[in-house]
């Protein structure tokens, strides 16, 4: 319990309720209060899916947007990965190119020197990097949006 309510995560076959119940009075009805804004139809979706499910029906297909795919899964794993070497460069001193040799390419052999600097392998490596830093600084929001 905190002190701006209770947030609670409810499993389902589908996939998780999230939810934060503000200070319930003893006795009252619950009511869904939804953020007008640019995913509010993801939002809705969200509420009817709960409100189903509270009302014992079956459980419903998430709706698209809901959850990433197994691709984007598997790309913001990567992204966490790499945000973790980059984050701590100080105490490992990982490289550049050591991230790329663990998170982004582990079955090839990439260049050192003139090779891996001029390579493309190097300027996506550092796309990724910039990616995962800016998922961190605030970027993320975007994802909760589906």
């Amino acid at each position: 319990m905190l002190s701006t309510g209770r947030h609670l995560v409810l499993g389902d076959i589908d996939g998780p309720h999230r939810l934060w119940i503000r200070d319930p009075l003893k006795g009252s009805a619950l009511a869904y209060v939804i953020v007008r804004d640019e995913a509010i139809d993801l939002r809705q979706a969200a509420v009817q899916r709960l409100d189903r499910r509270l009302a014992g029906a079956p459980p419903m297909r998430l709706p698209p947007g809901f959850a990433p795919t197994p691709f984007q899964q598997r790309r913001l794993n990567m992204l966490l990965d790499i945000l973790d070497a980059v984050l701590g460069r100080e105490r490992t001193g990982i490289t550049t190119h050591e991230i790329a040799r663990c998170h982004v390419y582990p079955a090839m052999s990439i260049g050192r020197g003139n090779e891996w600097k001029s390579s493309a392998e190097r300027r996506r490596t550092q796309r990724l990097i910039d990616e995962a830093l800016a998922l961190m600084n605030g970027g993320y929001r975007a994802l909760l949006r589906g």
